[in-house]
């Protein structure tokens, strides 16, 4: 933390948590948002973070981790001796968690590690359902925000991305049909979308926020991104994400793959009449217009006669 001494740290921490931690501090990241490891006297190892954020914000998604802690590991976030879990301090909103030590983080996915994301977030959806949980906050996934600003709840993706590809290939004989397939699509989910189940989520369950024993999930990390999403929303963006933009070493083409990720999260949480229906809208404007696909088409001129094709033929399904 700049400007910080670790000594008056540790002593700050150790009041506010009212537990006693050995000298020696890890420092893990020290920017924009702050991270340190320490350990307890009783060999506990926790995680201290700092983040300029909204305090109750940040309190809520504490409470959420905690309660999903319940169903499968979570951080296990300690409350202060003010019955709060977070705490301000030198501008940053200071959280502390016992540290998820099992399992080790992964590099690419199986056809288990997929099955094992896709229930585990069929999981947390009927979990949050069940409950009526909410955070009254969007996602960094959520659609229909407006984009009249960055932040979450304005931000849109996905229509920030169509706006890129417009930029890039207006004058492309084919943007015409691929405007009015990818408008329709959207004009079908803004009528469904009230509808459709909606409920607190972590907001980033992807294979870099897990570690696994095998491919079985032992540890789930990482709750700043938590919201309330759309839930079919993030099913099919974290499906799209994991079948076609992630190392993968089995055998499966991407589209057999992403089936599969659905098989499993049905088998947890089946989707509703209204899911099923959003399902191939969702499907078609997340997959053709995921920002890095978008990037790589605008990026790669020789192929843009492909690209233009593929864009049109997603679009289509």
């Amino acid at each position: 933390m700049p400007n910080i001494d670790m000594n008056t740290l540790i002593q700050y921490v150790q009041h506010t948590w009212s537990k006693l931690f050995k000298e020696d501090i890890t420092e893990i990241r020290n920017a924009d948002k702050i991270i340190y490891e320490l350990q307890g006297t009783n060999e506990q190892l926790y995680i201290l973070k700092g983040e300029k954020t909204n305090l109750d914000s940040a309190e809520h998604n504490c409470q959420f981790a905690n309660q999903l802690n319940t169903i499968f590991p979570t951080p296990l976030y300690i409350k202060s001796v003010d019955e709060r879990y977070t705490v301000l301090y030198a501008d940053y909103i200071l959280t502390l968690e016992e540290k998820l030590t099992a399992g080790s983080e992964i590099n690419a996915l199986t056809d288990g590690h997929l099955k094992e994301i896709a229930a585990n977030l069929g999981k947390m959806h009927k979990f949050s359902l069940h409950n009526k949980i909410r955070l009254n906050k969007a996602t960094s996934w959520s659609m229909f925000g407006g984009n009249k600003t960055l932040a979450i709840g304005d931000y849109d993706e996905n229509e920030l991305s169509f706006r890129d590809f417009e930029e890039a290939f207006q004058h492309n004989a084919h943007f015409a049909s691929i405007k009015k397939l990818y408008l329709d699509a959207r004009n079908q989910l803004v009528t469904l979308w009230p509808s459709l189940p909606k409920a607190a989520t972590q907001g980033d369950f992807c294979y870099y926020n897990m570690r696994f024993d095998n491919e079985r999930m032992v540890a789930l990390f990482d709750f700043n991104l938590a919201g309330d999403e759309v839930l079919v929303n993030e099913c099919v963006a974290v499906g799209i994400y994991s079948c076609w933009h992630v190392p993968y070493t089995g055998q499966l083409p991407s589209d057999e793959r992403f089936q599969l990720f659905m098989e499993y999260y049905k088998k947890v949480r089946p989707l509703t009449d209204e899911e099923l229906h959003a399902l191939p809208h969702l499907f078609s404007i997340i997959r053709a217009f995921r920002y890095n696909r978008i990037e790589a088409g605008i990026a790669n001129a020789e192929k843009i006669d492909d690209f233009i094709e593929e864009t049109t033929s997603i679009l289509l399904k």
